[in-house]
């Protein structure tokens, strides 16, 4: 279906008189891609008060709904308001703002398909607070629904404590409730602010955690490392970082990249992450002993029985990313380990 939306509006808004006429596009930036200017600058413009501005702005919507019926707008905003139901109504009668915009049109349309929607008398526009983002409903009762739903799993994904799929919410849901389809389901969590797809958008999580929305180099640097399950280079780190910021800058403009020695000095002065290797860093959590490979031979050694040559070798390439030679040359350290008379090595006792 081709919509002119800009044509549409100029249609409507043609009869309205010249200054609420103008008020209206300045309020929602028609024919511009900027953003809508606030009650307070129009008012000052016109010496005329933030309140006296709104009268006019809510004026002009009320006379652009009339206009709709007494000019050749009517058939083409009928077409244009069953479109934003069809929309909204696939979501389960809810749609996050930003994603109907992007449904609906491309960016040089928004502003006026969000004039056109706000001609729609039978929805209704929910505003952006703090746990909400901007949405569009069929009615007040689906909104409160909406917001209960995402409430809800906001408290399910507490006690969980780790992001989880949408299949597995959505099984959770069903046991309570039928009223959604999957999809509906993952439109009513989208509204929430407190809750968001992993990276790879695979999992669902709360915003908060590091896992799902990583705000930190330490953050990013555990992200990264286990996603790859490995152990990695600085460098390479630091280039998965910037690829890392270009898949979170869709959400808060932060793609930049990082000097390498940034990332380094994050690796090198948190405890959560191990030097393995030369320039090679691993979690702590996999399991990995601090120290240099002097270190680790003797907490192989503490940990159990004498042992030969190869296990001892065996046992600290698995802990670190070094050459057999190494291993062996630090085994020689007779202040620290001694062999007995069966080639195996024990810790040298005080």
């Amino acid at each position: 279906m081709e919509l002119d939306y800009k044509k549409l509006t100029q249609e409507i808004l043609k009869n309205i008189p010249e200054r609420t006429r103008v008020v209206i596009s300045r309020r929602f930036a028609l024919g511009k891609t900027g953003k809508p200017e606030t009650l307070e600058a129009i008012g000052k413009s016109y010496g005329v008060t933030r309140e006296r501005v709104r009268q006019i702005e809510n004026d002009g919507i009320k006379r652009a709904r009339k206009a709709i019926e007494s000019s050749g707008a009517k058939d083409e905003f009928k077409k244009v308001k069953a479109l934003f139901e069809k929309k909204i109504n696939a979501c389960g009668g809810i749609k996050k703002q930003e994603n109907l915009l992007e449904e609906l049109g491309s960016k040089e349309d928004r502003n006026n398909i969000l004039f056109l929607l706000s001609l729609s008398e039978s929805l209704v526009k929910e505003k952006e607070d703090d746990n909400f983002y901007s949405f569009w409903s069929i009615n007040k009762e689906t909104s409160s629904l909406a917001r209960k739903t995402a409430a809800d799993f906001i408290k399910l994904l507490e006690e969980k404590g780790s992001p989880e799929t949408l299949e597995n919410l959505y099984s959770e849901y069903k046991k309570t409730s039928q009223k959604l389809n999957n999809i509906a389901f993952y439109c009513y969590l989208e509204i929430s602010k407190n809750i968001l797809k992993t990276i790879d958008e695979n999992k669902i999580g709360l915003s908060s955690w590091s896992e799902v929305n990583p705000k930190t180099v330490k953050d990013k640097i555990k992200l990264i490392l286990k996603e790859k399950e490995k152990p990695l280079h600085f460098k390479d780190i630091a280039d998965m970082i910037f690829t890392l910021n270009e898949s979170l800058s869709a959400r808060s403009n932060r793609a930049k990249r990082l000097h390498p020695q940034t990332v380094h000095n994050e690796l090198i002065r948190n405890q959560d992450f191990i030097l393995v290797g030369r320039g090679y860093y691993a979690l702590r959590d996999w399991g990995y002993n601090p120290g240099q490979v002097k270190d680790v031979i003797y907490e192989v050694l503490k940990a159990g029985n004498p042992l030969s040559k190869d296990e001892v070798v065996s046992k600290v390439l698995g802990q670190r990313m070094v050459k057999e030679s190494t291993v062996l040359l630090n085994l020689q350290n007779k202040n620290l380990f001694t062999r007995d008379g069966e080639g195996k090595y024990t810790i040298r006792e005080a």
